[in-house]
């Protein structure tokens, strides 16, 4: 299967968009599936939207017609995706229990092989494995329970969307600083409980790194008779499903599925993390790109959840720690106040399994690399989500004490 080239691909960002050109955009984006929208077309928002050569022109026109602005963000997506790719090493180095390391990212079997290296090395971490996903690859959970039973639970969700390669490098950043820098913070697993998946779709991140570095969705078939694959896994989840912000075409990027829970990988967690006791008391997934802390609710404007306040409290100080390490600036904001999209799996984790606190942060960067974050923003963005996370474990372990 030949690999999707990108060659002449521009990332264009809009200036400020009226009602009149979001709206014209928005009926772009429903229509055609040749160019794609790295950020939402919204009113007052700039847009990123990647573009194939030959609508260049075209696309710039129109937007100019409408009195819109159109800056260049990537000049070329096919060269930077070319200069990020993963230097495939997948054997051990001397003395060490697993290949990843956080100077390059890695392929899905080298994500498993890390949650299973931490689980042999450790006594208290245990790999449980949870389901198969569409194309059969093993979705396997790493749980922490040095805690024990009784003990809050937290759940980490990684790589939902395939080609926001930062998030499963982040996450797994941050599970090894808990675990192998233990000594350092031991109430982290000492008052807590800690499951994670490194890929919550395995099948999409699989073919973001052998055939389209910029596939999202998962890789399931609908019957779609233009041979469209997949169904966006972060609208497929039971919460208000198919409200807002979702596609019914299947060839779209953000198509929702026939109905809720349709992908196997989202049944598989929606499963697991419901046998979770107590209720984890945080869920909090990892996706790229925009430098975001968002909180729920994203189904719709002025939906909130009734401890709205100490929820949007904590992304604000995890926030502000954030920022004190590289001087990186996320903005903590409500989920539908970006966009409003229904479906997404920190909804439900509030509002159907019940957790006290929701999570999406949307990691690096702002849009110059957008999707293809150059390998040496993962140790950097590693860092800076550790301190705005030790906030969040922090406030978790008070609140136990209260």
């Amino acid at each position: 299967m030949a690999k999707t080239s990108y060659d002449g691909y521009q990332v264009l960002r809009t200036s400020a968009l009226t009602a009149e050109a979001s709206a014209m955009l928005r009926e772009l984006q429903l229509t055609t599936n040749s160019i794609d929208f790295w950020a939402e077309p919204i009113t007052g928002r700039s847009a990123d939207i990647n573009t194939p050569p030959e609508l260049l022109a075209s696309l710039k026109e129109m937007l100019a017609s409408k009195g819109v602005e159109v800056s260049t963000m990537i000049e070329d997506v096919e060269k930077l995706i070319q200069e990020t790719r993963p230097v495939a090493k997948t054997a051990k180095s001397e003395g060490k229990r697993y290949a990843m390391d956080w100077d390059d990212y890695y392929d899905h079997d080298t994500l498993n092989e890390f949650i299973e290296a931490l689980a042999d090395a450790n006594d208290f971490a245990s790999i449980i494995p949870i389901g198969q996903s569409y194309e059969g690859r093993e979705m396997n959970v790493l749980a922490i329970t040095k805690a024990g039973p009784g003990a809050p639970n937290i759940w980490l969700e990684a790589g939902i969307h395939a080609r926001e390669w930062i998030a499963p490098a982040v996450a797994t950043f941050i599970v090894r600083e808990l675990v192998e820098d233990y000594a350092e913070h031991p109430d982290y697993l000492d008052k807590i409980n800690w499951y994670f998946i490194p890929s919550a779709n395995p099948d999409g991140y699989a073919y973001s790194h052998e055939h389209d570095r910029l596939w999202r969705k998962t890789r399931s078939d609908h019957g779609s008779i233009l041979g469209c694959k997949g169904v966006d896994p972060n609208r497929n989840w039971g919460f208000h499903f198919g409200e807002s912000g979702v596609s019914h075409n299947k060839c779209q990027e953000t198509y929702c599925g026939p109905e809720a829970f349709s992908e196997v990988e989202m049944q598989n967690i929606r499963d697991f993390v419901q046998t979770l006791d107590p209720v984890p008391v945080l869920g909090h997934c990892f996706h790229s790109y925009s430098q975001l802390w968002l909180w729920p609710y994203g189904y719709g404007y002025n939906a909130l959840p009734e401890n709205w306040e100490e929820i949007k409290q904590l992304a604000i100080d995890a926030s502000d720690a954030l920022y004190q390490v590289h001087g990186t600036v996320f903005d903590p904001i409500n989920s539908a106040d970006l966009y409003p999209a229904a479906g997404a799996s920190d909804d439900w984790y509030k509002g159907v399994l019940g957790t006290r606190f929701s999570f999406t942060t949307e990691l690096r960067d702002t849009g110059n690399h957008g999707f293809v974050l150059p390998k040496d923003q993962i140790i950097p963005s590693g860092e800076e989500m550790w301190a705005g996370f030790e906030v969040v474990i922090n406030r978790l372990i008070e609140l136990e004490l209260e």
